[in-house]
């Protein structure tokens, strides 16, 4: 029983993302607009809620709650994921983006240290390069201006 509700929660999630996304408009005159994005990822939380409604993903008996490293990997998304919505208005995206992708290495992935710092430094200067530079998107910038 506490399944099925929980499928309906993410149906309802869905389709409020969707609506809300509607608000904000689709398809304008220069291209998509800023909830077209929003819209597709409600769309697919909603289809992905009803497949788990009417039972298209497997069940499991006896679901257990992650222990040991996996509470550990675990721990470290959420705290990467609030650690950038917290930094993002006041550090920027790209440091923010860097310390959350770095943070996420280094607890899930487990990477070594210079190649964390590789990575974390690749991807957020190719992240800012296409959405900032290429599609003309202008992302959080923090206190340097960048």
């Amino acid at each position: 029983m506490f399944e099925r509700g929980l499928n309906i929660t993410w149906c309802l999630i869905g389709i409020g993302t969707m609506v809300n996304a509607y608000s904000l408009g689709l398809i304008g005159p220069s291209g998509p607009e800023s909830g077209l994005f929003p819209l597709m990822c409600g769309a697919i939380i909603t289809l992905c809620g009803i497949a788990l409604l009417l039972g298209m993903a497997p069940r499991v008996d006896n679901p257990g709650w992650p222990r040991g490293a996996a509470i550990g990997r675990v721990a470290g998304v959420v705290g990467g994921l609030v650690s950038m919505a917290i930094t993002l208005p006041y550090l920027g995206f790209a440091v923010s983006s860097a310390i959350t992708t770095f943070v996420l290495l280094q607890t899930v992935e487990r990477s070594r240290l210079l190649e964390s710092l590789a990575l974390t430094i690749g991807s957020v200067a190719a992240v800012m390069y296409i959405f900032g530079q290429l599609l003309g998107m202008s992302l959080p910038r923090g206190p340097w201006g960048w």
